[in-house]
């Protein structure tokens, strides 16, 4: 859908005299900007630009020519810079033009004289075709460069019987006779081909050599003088005949080899009509197109591909030499396009050399036969429309011809379209008016033709039939649904530019009125032309013309135009004002690159001018926002691009300028819509600019029509804003947006517009779909968040909608009521089952209320289709409905056996009991149990088997009495079931309110709970012994517990045994209370017998304690270093296996790994707690000495011990006020000390042991800033790839790794003793 547009027209004067007879050889250093010419007998370097003469070398004076001798072919190599001359007589002359003094040597020479010469694209082998004679054949000769020497490879003749190495190979299938011939009839299957051999009057009988792009063949056409005619053959670089062109009549002269190397191009002239031909290396024929003239009214001289293989050129002229033309052609789609034709009616003008550039595939050469060469810059571009509220019209050149298709009501694929126009001269430029719906076509005969779109024609209209072929529809019943051009004026180009309208481009609408162009005159300078268009007299006048430096891309914006020169300097022309484009800063804007394409636009309502760089670079004002940007456009609310990586990007133009540098082609959250992938190669022909649609056009040259995420949104955000529901229903439903977008893009607006929301959609399918489509989610915070970014901070919390589904649902059943509720019943019954809790008893009492036994039998059916119709059927049970029960019973699958015996069966009962069994069938057994409450105590043994069997215990004791004897007997069981599920002392406390004391005191005594165990037994009448030794029983439960100041309670005050209470006392280390009791009861024996042994045998345990804690400690770290040592060295070197690893490859897995193993861990951890996950973690963490978690182990354990040294704080202090008061102080002393080494060692340990490098290893595994590869590199140091599994597994290694806490309170201390000290 591009178009080739001229760009720039350099004309440089060469200082030299030629006529149309002089030979001339030309070729380009494109390098340097110099282009080599050969003159009679001279051959000159000059300047391109400036058309200067820098060097002359005359072949005659330096004796390397003799008169008549002719140039016969020139090529320029680069790596040595010298220029290969190829003279007739035989001679190859080297002329190095690199250095200060001329070097000039013959290198090579063929005696038979030289016809052609062919260099191959790598510069290693040079073809050559000697000069015919009429006695020996022609001959090639293949010869190799050596440095600057010529050293032939192999030599050969042309005309030869053999077809080469790739000759076909016949099995006799698919003959002539047995094939179908179509119209031809059956005579075609016997009628043989006349060949008509001989070579046309109009070649010039010169042989013709080129190459493959990658140099492994080349071709050569010449006249086979044993047929009599042309011949295209083919060699390989070793010299090898591989196939030779079938037998074809007419062939011409001209040839060339694509570059991409599928095509040999050559012309071909029929009975009636003059065609361009296409061979494959093989020799078969591969197409054709036929040139846009009668028959013998032009020669083709010349075919020429450009370097990318994208552009065919041809260099034609009438047979009556009036004119020469230079056509160029393109391909897509298997259709020819014609892009350009350039006419030429002087001499003057005349190409005399013709040649691409082998750097710029856009750039021709053309050498005149006046001596000035001319530097003819192409480009590709696409005419879309773009004024606001046309069907987006695209227009493509196609010679005569320009193929129309609006996108905005059709997608036409290429090479069709919806209508085209038709010209009386090939369309050589064209502009859409940004200010009026209207287009000025500029054709190459110089006349401008100006079109308005109107959309008030009749398809059968004859004024239609004059002006538009319409393609897309004919016939009875179509219609057109597009506007259509309407030619509004044809002119004639003014006087002074129609003398050079082969070099007029860059036709730009200023206004409705005023058409802007460039044109170069004879003289190479380039001027900006501004004409006024009267439509009604039909007449272009030049109004101003002012002369400007050479323009790369033009656009217009605002009635004005803006321009870019070379240098990549934007300047802006109004009216007749000329200046600089400035930036907001005041400073001028110019582009890092000059760009090959411009628009303006605006960012955040600042206007910035995007370029697109022929180097794929995308710039916006001088910020460059992309490198790899192939195409870009403009939407109402964005910047489209396309990218090498092959994703189009959609860049909000809200976006302010400065924050535009920061964007990339990545997405930058999951949710992010505004990136999306196309196919590869993908360019923007145009998007709908307020719509949703933007036309792709893929390599090959078929479209696709998409519709980005992010314009939908964008779209579908406006239609809200403007309560347009409908269209954004459709919109969404179209392309599969969650309907749920639509109230939570503005609740409180949604809700207050609720009945405007039903009357706008209408349909009850689609209210359905969106009731159906309803969930809690807030989708502006999820899903498209992107959109949605700033909406947490413009909506306070306070304002965000609780319960969403069931308050819309609400609202939609309230207006459907309002509204018609018979009409909206179905959607009603929808909004009802939609609940968060479903509303299904409801939705059939609705349903049994409609009198209408129809529409009630409709609504049922469609209820049953959203609901489960065994759960229908449970609803309607439970409503104890019996007739409800018969209609949805009947709209299941349902065998009659199967329900209506226990419909009957439970008819036959009383009301509770009915409703009972009910419930108890629908397994709701809180309901059972209230209805079968009405039926105690006839019922009795029933509840309580309910309540045991379903273990509603409290229910039960709510429901029942309190004073009854059936509430005790529930009672009771529910003490029971807690003394058996081993729940002490809440089944005690159950027991003690049903005055069963024995009971009770059993549970307390298991419990501990001794103060409710006494509480009970002194209710119990039992004697002084007995109550004795329940006492003492609770008593030793207590020490089991370890609650010793409990027990020696009990054994002081109710069991009153002071003696047994200062022993327990003694025991449970509690020195303060043994020795008040001793004092108390004046018991001072008791602390030489056992008050003071217990001391010294709780300070040696202690001593013994922190030895052997601080011992293990000491041996842990040291071999802890050693190994944290080892699986460094390992994880080094697993680390730089990582990372010479590409990263794509763990990019592209990851997620797919991270899900596996999320999975994984969720499986396994079934009916695990995460404590008992955590203890089965450490089982594995193994202290034998290398084992694989051998580091974590030790972690572990010297974590325990610092910890259990710590926490002996407490019993050290009470230990040391004991000894002090029976005066040991020494001893206490070294208790003291010891203790207090042990701490110190344990603080100083920690920061050895938990080192930087072992506390964030585990903030390095994950993180914003982690990449895979980090993660996996900080895996492979800490050796615990495999115990990270799972998330259980990373829980507990990171609380091992985090260092213990060590208490830095020292109140423990004595001070008395630190004197001592």
């Amino acid at each position: 859908m591009r178009n080739l547009i001229l760009v720039d027209a350099i004309l440089s004067k060469l200082d030299v005299s030629l006529t149309s007879e002089t030979p001339v050889c030309f070729t380009v250093d494109s390098d340097n900007g110099h282009a080599y010419i050969s003159l009679h007998e001279k051959v000159v370097l000059c300047d391109i630009h400036s058309g200067k003469i820098l060097k002359t070398l005359d072949l005659l004076s330096e004796g390397l020519i003799k008169a008549g001798d002719v140039v016969v072919a020139l090529h320029y190599r680069l790596d040595d810079m010298s220029l290969c001359i190829a003279l007739s007589h035989g001679d190859i002359i080297s002329w190095n033009t690199g250095g200060p003094v001329m070097q000039v040597e013959v290198i090579g020479s063929i005696a038979e004289g030289i016809a052609a010469m062919s260099w191959s694209p790598d510069g290693e082998l040079v073809v050559l075709f000697t000069a015919r004679d009429c006695n020996e054949p022609a001959s090639i000769y293949l010869l190799v460069c050596h440095g600057s020497e010529l050293e032939p490879l192999t030599d050969f003749t042309f005309c030869t019987d053999a077809f080469g190495e790739a000759e076909f190979v016949t099995v006799g299938w698919g003959k002539k006779e047995t094939q179908f011939h179509g119209s031809e009839g059956k005579d075609a299957a016997t009628k043989k081909e006349v060949i008509q051999h001989g070579v046309r009057t109009t070649d010039d009988g010169k042989p013709r050599i080129r190459w493959i792009g990658d140099g492994r063949f080349f071709a050569v056409s010449a006249v086979d003088d044993a047929v009599g005619a042309r011949k295209i053959r083919v060699w390989t670089r070793e010299g090898a005949l591989h196939s030779t062109s079938e037998s074809l009549s007419g062939l011409e002269q001209c040839l060339d080899w694509r570059p991409s190397g599928n095509l040999i191009t050559s012309s071909i002239t029929n009975k009636n009509k003059h065609q361009i031909a296409f061979f494959e290396r093989n020799g078969l024929r591969h197409g054709e197109f036929t040139l846009p003239f009668s028959i013998d009214t032009v020669k083709v001289r010349e075919v020429l591909w450009n370097t990318e293989s994208n552009i065919l050129c041809l260099w034609l002229e009438e047979l009556n030499m009036t004119k020469t033309h230079v056509q160029l052609w393109t391909t897509k789609n298997y259709h020819w396009y014609l892009k350009q034709a350039l006419e030429f009616h002087t001499e003057d003008t005349k190409p005399q050399h013709i040649s691409w550039d082998q750097l710029d595939a856009t750039v021709l050469y053309f050498f005149s036969s006046a001596g000035s060469l001319t530097k003819f810059t192409f480009d590709w571009i696409t005419h879309a429309n773009t004024y606001s509220g046309c069907d987006h019209e695209v227009a493509v050149v196609d010679g005569k011809k320009l193929l129309m298709t609006p996108f905005r009501v059709m997608t036409v694929p290429p090479p069709m379209c919806a209508y085209s126009l038709e010209f009386t001269s090939p369309v050589s430029s064209l502009s859409f008016c940004q200010s009026e719906n209207k287009m000025a076509v500029l054709l190459n005969n110089g006349d401008v033709a100006t079109y308005i779109f109107d959309n008030k024609f009749d398809l059968q209209s004859d004024e239609l039939q004059k002006g538009v072929t319409v393609q897309a529809a004919g016939g009875t019943g179509f219609k057109i649904n597009s506007s259509l051009p309407k030619l509004s004026a044809t002119f004639k180009l003014p006087e002074e530019l129609s003398s050079c309208a082969y070099s007029v481009r860059h036709l730009n609408w200023l206004s409705q009125t005023l058409l802007c162009l460039f044109r170069s005159d004879d003289s190479g300078r380039s001027s900006l032309c501004v004409l006024s268009v009267d439509e009604q007299n039909s007449t272009l006048r030049l109004e101003n013309e002012k002369n400007v430096d050479l323009v790369t891309a033009t656009c217009t914006s605002k009635g004005r135009l803006v321009l870019q020169y070379n240098d990549g300097s934007v300047w802006v022309y109004t009216g007749n004002e000329y200046s600089a484009y400035q930036l907001g800063n005041g400073s001028n804007l110019v582009f890092p690159v000059a760009c090959q394409s411009i628009q303006v636009c605006t960012f955040d309502d600042q206007e910035a001018v995007v370029g697109l760089s022929q180097r794929y670079r995308l710039f916006v004002n001088d910020k460059e926002i992309a490198t790899n940007c192939t195409s870009f456009s403009i939407h109402d609310d964005f910047l489209l691009l396309t990218t090498h990586s092959h994703t189009i990007r959609c860049i909000n133009r809200a976006t302010p300028l400065n924050k535009l540098s920061s964007l990339s082609d990545g997405k930058t959250h999951i949710f992010d819509e505004t990136v999306r992938r196309v196919e590869r190669g993908s360019r923007i022909v145009t998007c709908v600019s307020d719509g949703t649609s933007v036309i792709l056009q893929m390599p090959r040259g078929n479209l696709e029509g998409i519709h980005p995420r992010a314009l939908v949104l964008s779209t579908v955000r406006k239609m809200l804003d403007r309560l347009a529901y409908k269209e954004a229903f459709l919109l969404m439903h179209r392309h599969r947006i969650n309907m749920n977008l639509i109230c939570d893009h503005d609740r409180k607006c949604f809700l207050q517009n609720v009945s405007l929301f039903i009357e706008q959609l209408q349909s009850t399918t689609y209210l359905n779909q969106f009731i159906t489509d309803l969930h809690e989610e807030d989708v502006t915070q999820s899903m498209y968040t992107a959109f949605y970014c700033n909406r947490l901070k413009d909506v306070p919390p306070g304002q965000v909608l609780p319960n969403k589904v069931d308050t819309v649902c609400d609202a939609l059943i309230s207006s459907f009521q309002h509204l018609n509720s018979d009409k909206y019943l179905l959607c009603i019954l929808t909004a009802h089952v939609r609940k968060s809790t479903p509303q299904l008893e409801t939705a059939l009492q609705l349903i049994k209320s409609l009198k209408d036994i129809n529409k009630s039998e409709e609504a049922l059916k469609y209820l049953a289709f959203l609901v489960d119709v065994n759960e229908l059927y449970d609803v309607a049970l439970g409503m104890y409905d019996f007739d409800l029960v018969l209609m949805v019973a009947e709209k299941s699958q349902k065998d009659p056996k199967e329900y209506l015996l226990f419909l009957n069966h439970v008819r036959k009962l009383e009301s509770s009991y009915q409703k009972y069994t009910i419930d108890y069938h629908l397994k709701r057994y809180s309901k059972a149990l209230s209805h079968i409450s009405n039926c105690v105590p006839e019922r009795f043994t029933e509840l309580l088997s309910l309540v045991k069997e379903q273990r509603l215990y409290l229910e039960a004791m709510q429901i029942l009495p309190s004073a009854s004897q059936e509430r005790e007997e529930v009672v009771l069981a529910f003490a029971d079931y807690l003394q058996e599920k081993k729940r002490f002392e809440e089944a005690g406390v159950l027991y003690s309110q049903a005055s069963y004391h024995q009971m009770a005191v059993s549970c307390f005594t298991e419990s501990g709970s001794w103060q409710q165990a006494i509480i009970s037994i002194q209710k119990l009448s039992l004697s002084s012994s007995k109550r004795l030794d329940l006492i003492q029983k609770l008593s030793e439960k207590l020490k089991l517990m370890r609650k010793y100041m409990d027990s020696a309670t009990l054994l002081e005050v109710y069991a009153e045994q002071p003696e047994e209470a200062i022993t327990t006392l003694i025991e449970g280390h509690l020195w303060e209370d043994s020795l008040r009791l001793i004092e108390r009861y004046d018991r001072a024996d008791f602390i030489e017998t056992d008050w003071k042994p217990a001391v010294e045998e709780c300070r040696q345990q202690l001593l013994s304690d922190i030895s052997g804690n601080l011992t293990d400690l000491l041996s842990h770290k040291e071999r802890f270093l050693v190994v944290l040592q080892t699986n460094k060295s390992k994880a080094d070197l697993i680390g730089e296996e990582f990372r010479d690893v590409d990263a794509d490859m763990y990019s592209d897995t990851s997620s797919m790994t991270g899900g596996s193993a999320a999975s994984t861990t969720h499986t396994r951890s079934t009916g695990r707690t995460s404590k008992n996950q955590k203890k089965a973690q450490r089982k594995k963490w193994s202290l034998k000495e290398g084992s694989k978690f051998e580091d974590l182990a030790l972690l572990n354990e010297m974590k325990k011990l610092i910890e259990r040294v710590d926490k002996l704080r407490d019993e050290v202090r009470s230990l040391l006020l004991a000894m002090v008061k029976v005066n040991q102080l020494q001893a206490a002393t070294q208790l003291q000390e010891v203790y207090s080494n042990a701490l110190s060692s344990a603080i100083a340990l920690v920061p050895q042991v938990w080192s930087s490098e072992v506390v964030d290893s585990s903030a390095q595994l994950t993180g914003e800033n982690s990449t895979v590869n980090s993660i996996l590199e900080s895996m492979a140091k800490l050796n615990i790839s495999n115990s990270t599994s799972n998330a259980t597994a990373s829980a507990a290694e990171l609380e091992v790794k985090r260092p213990p806490i060590i208490s830095s309170d020292s109140t423990w201390k004595l001070s008395l003793l630190q004197k001592l000290m």
